[in-house]
Order: C-alpha cells, then structure tokens, then sequence
C-alpha cells in the first residue's frame, strides 16, 4: 500500500466515472476514484494505491480537512457476497460428494470464509488510520 498527497491543480476531462487532473505539473489520464467521485479543482487528497503512481488500483482516500474516508471494498458487502457463494458452494458439494466427505471437513468452508472476511476487516481499519493519518 501506498498513499500519496494529491492537489488537484486542474480537473478536466470529466467523463461518466473518470476524469483526468494535473497535480505538481503532471497529468495523469483516464483516472476513477471509487463511488464515481471526481474531486473539485484545487481539492487536496490522500489517496492509498496498491503501487506508487498505479491508479488502476485505488484502495481508498481522504479529503484533507475531512474525517470521511472512502473505502471501495466494504465489509458488509464482501460479507454478504461470501456467505451467499458458500451457501451454494455449501450446496454443491454436499450434494456431489455426501458419500465421500465427513462433516468436519464440510466445516472446514465457513472457517475459510471467516478468515477472509476477517482479513477484509483487518485491511480496510489499517488502510482507515492510515488515511486519517495524512495531515
């Protein structure tokens, strides 16, 4: 993870979801900001990136002067989306192999979701201080 300070010195080229901005004397094109956000000329960001300088992977970002952070990959949403896919999963293989497995190894799905969603938790309060960090 990587998070950078950005003026938006300029905003221009505003599309349906992208835009593209000049920040420091460099522009950067094609750029979307998760929930459709495209900031206003002279707004200044903290941005988390996977990479430096990678907006195709934007973990989040802040507005300086804002304690609102914005974080595309919610808990309750991949929450939702785990328990729905291991409930059919569940399904699948309970039916295809009832005679081959055990019941504990059936057990062994949920607590693999868990530890994901869990993790998904864990990532988005670290990258949640580290953007409120950025003053």
């Amino acid at each position: 993870m990587h998070i950078e300070r950005i003026r938006f010195d300029k905003v221009f080229d505003v599309q349906a979801r992208a835009f593209s901005f000049t920040s420091a004397g460099k522009n950067r094109y094609g750029v979307e900001l998760p929930g459709r956000i495209v900031p206003h000329e002279g707004a200044t960001y903290a941005v988390a990136l996977a990479a430096p300088d990678d907006w195709s992977k934007v973990l989040g970002w802040r507005e300086i002067g804002t304690q609102e952070v914005f974080l595309p990959r919610h808990t309750w949403l991949v929450r939702s989306m785990y328990v729905e896919a291991a409930w059919w999963l569940l399904c699948g293989i309970t039916i295809a192999t009832a005679k081959m497995l055990t019941p504990w190894m059936i057990l062994l799905l949920p607590c693999a979701i868990v530890a994901v969603v869990l993790q998904t938790q864990h990532r988005n309060r670290a990258l949640r201080q580290a953007l409120l960090a950025q003053r």
